[in-house]
């Protein structure tokens, strides 16, 4: 579930928070991970996606990234906050599925590791939309 473009023993995620959870859809959201990479990475950053897709159609939503920095070999943590998700320009019948939260790993522009989280979005009984985001380290 997790991939990684390194060609030695690849990063490694030990622990993963995302929230707030079964929330409003557009509500705020902050990333958290502990990782391990094998390498120093100089210009370390992390880019965080939402993708929704359907059979006929897939959004790219980039939410954002952090800013670029030296991560050493070994342990390093990682925080990304936005104040709100803001993908309700979507087509409801394109947000009403699953769709993936991506947070990828990059040193300069190479992809180091991609880190996808299941999002599941449900109307209430009103309409409005909820949010489901599911840990893959659970």
């Amino acid at each position: 579930f997790l991939t990684t473009g390194m060609a030695d023993a690849g990063p490694s995620i030990s622990a993963l928070s995302a929230g707030p959870n079964n929330c409003a859809l557009e509500e705020a959201i902050t990333l958290e991970m502990d990782f391990t990479t094998p390498r120093e990475l100089p210009a370390g950053s992390w880019r965080v996606r939402f993708v929704a897709d359907t059979a006929g159609s897939c959004k790219v939503v980039e939410l954002g990234s952090t800013d670029a920095q030296r991560y050493p070999e070994g342990p390093g943590k990682m925080r990304f906050h936005r104040d709100s998700l803001d993908v309700m320009h979507l087509q409801r019948a394109i947000l009403c599925n699953v769709g993936l939260m991506t947070a990828t790993l990059l040193d300069g522009d190479d992809e180091v590791l991609e880190v996808p989280m299941v999002v599941h979005v449900t109307p209430d009984s009103a309409g409005k939309l909820f949010r489901s985001i599911y840990n893959p380290l659970e």
